[in-house]
């Protein structure tokens, strides 16, 4: 029972339609396909079908989901991805900055407590 199946498109596109205290209701922006997800005692719906509904708001265009963005969005997309973040930093430039940030701090604070 696959709910994110999608007879106009390829995969449903869900959107939240009413948020009640026992159910969350949403519906596809596509096919007009209606989606109930029963919440617990907690208050909170099951996360794995939930999740697996919703593979397109998922999908990560690097990684294990790469070629199912490919399917999903086109190669067109990916390609203006790549092109906004051509000039940004990775998360290992942005932790090497950090190092050497955090590295420089201490250093200052060793000399003014020397001088203290």
């Amino acid at each position: 029972m696959d709910d994110s199946k999608c007879p106009r498109n390829f995969l449903c596109n869900f959107e939240k339609s009413r948020d009640l205290p026992d159910a969350l209701v949403e519906i596809c922006t596509f096919c007009s396909k209606k989606v109930i997800y029963r919440k617990g005692k907690k208050g909170r719906t099951d996360n794995k079908k939930y999740l697996r509904d919703h593979i397109r708001s998922t999908v990560q265009p690097f990684g294990k989901t790469a070629k199912l963005f490919k399917k999903i969005y086109g190669e067109k997309i990916l390609q203006e991805f790549l092109m906004r973040t051509k000039g940004k930093k990775t998360k290992a430039q942005m932790q090497a900055d950090w190092e050497e940030m955090r590295s420089d701090f201490r250093k200052r604070f060793r000399l003014q407590q020397i001088y203290r």
